[in-house]
């Protein structure tokens, strides 16, 4: 429940019974200390530079997960191509060895 305090600057709720416990409120800045276009300009180029470099580690991990790729390769379409043929192998071996398990515990269960 919001009550606002005589001094004005705080900001009190009721908290816990009867006890008022003040939350200061953010203070918003003052025309003179928000950004300037340049300092805008030069967050968002630093924002995407960041961007692209995770974009490049996450392409270089899957070029050392995945054994057709080399770091030759820096074909975004190509790593994102042999990734998923990798991935379908690996799912495809999975299934592979769950059936062989399958069969050899059917087998020892006769035994």
């Amino acid at each position: 429940m919001p009550f606002h305090g005589a001094g004005g600057s705080g900001f009190y709720e009721h908290a816990r019974g009867a006890h008022l416990v003040k939350r200061e409120r953010r203070s918003r800045k003052a025309p003179h200390e928000l950004l300037t276009e340049a300092e805008k300009k030069a967050n968002h180029i630093a924002s995407e530079q960041k961007r692209r470099q995770n974009i490049r580690m996450g392409f270089d991990q899957l070029i050392d997960s995945v054994p057709t790729l080399n770091h030759g390769n820096r074909s975004e379409a190509l790593i994102l191509q042999k990734s998923v043929e990798h991935i379908r192998y690996l799912i495809s071996t999975k299934n592979d060895l769950k059936n062989q398990v399958r069969d050899l515990q059917s087998i020892l269960g006769d035994a």
